[in-house]
C-alpha cells in the first residue's frame, strides 16, 4: 500500500493470507520511499509510479523486488535508462510479464521492457492521439490485443481504446463517453470483453 498525500506515508505490505479474519502487516518503513502515487505486482516485482523519498528527490517509476515480502529491495529507477524528456512521470501502470504499459501524464502512453539486465528499454510511444489530455490510467484485455486508457485532465474526455497487437503500428480503434459531463478515470477489464 502506498500514499501520496497525508503525512505520515511510508511503504505498507500486508499478508492477506489470513482473511477474512485479518491481515498481517509485514512490512512498514519509509526507508526506500516516502510516497508513490500508485502501484502495481507482477509476479514478485512491485512497480511504483511517481516516487518521492524523504529526502524530496523524485522519480518518474521504480522498480522493487517482493522476493522477500518482508524486505523489498529496489531493482531499478526509470530515470536510469529512460530521459526525463521523454518520461517524467509514471502516473499509473499495468505490467504484464515485465511489460509495462505506461500512463506518462502529458508525454501520453509508453510501453516498457524490463530485460533480462534488469533494464528499461522503451519499446513504443503513443502520443498526439484524438482527444488526448493528461494521460491517466490504462488496462490490457486478457488476450493482449488491446489496451483501454483514460485522459484525466481537460475534464469529459472520453476513454480510448488501442489496438497493441503489433507495437509498430499502435491504432486507436475506438472511444468510449458514457456522458459529455462525464470524466474516465481508471479503465479496469474483465476478460476480452467488459
Amino acid at each position: 500500500m502506498v500514499s501520496d498525500q497525508c503525512n505520515p506515508n511510508s511503504l505498507q505490505i500486508v499478508d492477506m493470507q489470513y482473511l477474512p479474519d485479518s491481515v498481517h502487516v509485514v512490512y512498514d518503513d519509509n526507508t526506500l520511499f516516502k510516497t508513490s502515487h500508485t502501484i502495481f505486482v507482477d509476479q514478485d516485482k512491485l512497480y511504483c509510479g511517481s516516487v518521492t523519498e524523504t529526502n524530496g528527490s523524485y522519480s518518474p517509476m521504480r522498480l522493487y523486488s517482493l522476493a522477500t515480502p518482508t524486505a523489498p529491495v529496489l531493482i531499478r529507477k526509470l530515470e536510469q535508462d529512460v530521459s526525463s524528456s521523454i518520461i517524467d512521470v509514471v502516473h499509473d501502470m499495468f505490467v504484464r510479464n515485465d511489460t509495462v504499459y505506461a500512463s506518462c501524464g502529458n508525454k501520453g502512453f509508453h510501453i516498457l521492457k524490463l530485460t533480462a539486465s534488469n533494464t528499461f528499454s522503451l519499446m513504443q510511444s503513443f502520443t498526439g492521439y484524438a482527444f488526448s489530455g493528461y494521460n491517466h490510467s490504462s488496462w490490457q484485455t486478457d488476450d493482449r490485443k488491446t489496451m483501454v486508457f483514460c485522459d484525466e485532465v481537460i475534464t469529459h474526455l472520453p476513454a480510448k481504446v488501442i489496438d497493441v497487437s503489433n507495437f509498430n503500428n499502435i491504432t486507436l480503434v475506438d472511444t468510449i463517453r458514457s456522458s459529455y459531463t462525464a470524466t474516465a478515470h481508471n479503465p479496469y477489464i474483465i476478460g476480452n470483453r467488459w
